[in-house]
């Protein structure tokens, strides 16, 4: 049978295990994280990086799910290359997000490069043997310019490999603080998608409710009907930045299509948001399931989104025959 990936989880570590990670004191104070170290306070915090990994692997085997890809996250670096420790927020290095996988078979790498550092080609062919099954930008907080030309070497390696970028484009950031808010714009990767890049954007392009934000999802679907290789994720809605999208993604055909599922962990999901549509006793019941990658795939499926969506990813994903049985791929 086909396998059920979600697209969209988090890595995270603070350097235990010798994972590599890192985490700026500036983030350390920010309430996202204080809430996040609330919820999922490791129990053994000489090994929480290692035991944060197992903790998902966990949560996927206890799902329907058969995989999840494990994102990891590049810091800000300048345009000479250089890493910017002071703007940098967090780092979940391409080697910690290889040894991860390699330790539990129901996760798959995705990797984040920043394609400014100054060895960003080298760091990007290491991800391509490592067997990468997409890159994860998220170009406010990363300071990433997807649209700059100087990207062009970069783009068509990636394009010639099909491995896809997954990027937060189109609504705000609220995990993390936007150090460019204006890189986030959906205008911006033209370019790579120009270059044959395959996208998929992250929540579906939403807007944040409470950000004023200006609506980008009808320039996504435009360039949708431009680009057959443009695809979204419907990870991280179903939380108090998003929730009213969801129920109308779930509708929209056009959107549909495109959509892969992914859960955006440990970001909660939640069912309270949509009483209206499911009714007290159905809220009740998503709000039993206790494992939260379960919950946020039933109350999508609730809302109306079709079970293809989890089975969408072997068609965008690079590499899948590195790390699924190849039976399984082919189904």
């Amino acid at each position: 049978m086909t396998p059920k990936i979600d697209c969209h989880v988090h890595l995270a570590g603070q350097g235990t295990d010798e994972s590599g990670c890192w985490v700026s004191p500036a983030f350390t104070r920010r309430m996202t994280y204080k809430l996040l170290r609330l919820r999922h306070r490791p129990s053994d915090a000489a090994h929480a990086d290692a035991e944060w990994a197992a903790q998902i692997a966990q949560r996927v085997r206890g799902s329907e799910l058969d995989y999840a890809v494990a994102l990891g996250f590049d810091g800000v670096y300048d345009r000479a290359g250089a890493l910017d420790p002071v703007r940098s927020q967090m780092i979940v290095p391409a080697s910690w997000v290889f040894e991860v996988c390699r330790r539990h078979p129901e996760l798959l790498p995705g990797p984040s490069v920043n394609p400014h550092r100054r060895d960003a080609l080298d760091a990007l062919e290491a991800c391509i043997e490592g067997g990468a099954t997409l890159i994860k930008w998220l170009p406010a907080t990363q300071d990433i310019d997807p649209g700059d030309r100087s990207l062009g070497p970069f783009y068509r390696r990636l394009a010639e490999t099909g491995i896809p970028v997954l990027v937060h484009s189109g609504g705000s950031e609220n995990t993390f603080a936007e150090v460019s808010p204006d890189l986030k714009d959906l205008r911006r990767i033209l370019f790579p998608l120009e270059e044959g890049v395959r996208i998929i954007v992250a929540h579906t392009g939403a807007p944040v409710t409470y950000a004023r934000d200006p609506d980008q999802v009808p320039m996504l679907r435009r360039m949708m009907e431009r680009f057959p290789h443009l695809w979204v994720d419907n990870s991280g809605i179903s939380n108090p930045s998003r929730f009213p999208h969801l129920p109308r993604f779930a509708r929209d055909a056009q959107l549909v299509e495109r959509t892969l599922h992914g859960s955006d962990f440990p970001v909660p999901s939640n069912s309270f948001y949509y009483r209206r549509q499911l009714g007290a006793r159905g809220v009740m019941a998503l709000e039993r399931i206790r494992n939260r990658m379960q919950r946020d795939l039933e109350i999508k499926r609730a809302l109306g989104y079709p079970d293809e969506v989890l089975t969408r990813a072997p068609e965008v994903l690079a590499n899948l025959d590195r790390w699924i049985p190849s039976a399984a791929v082919a189904d």
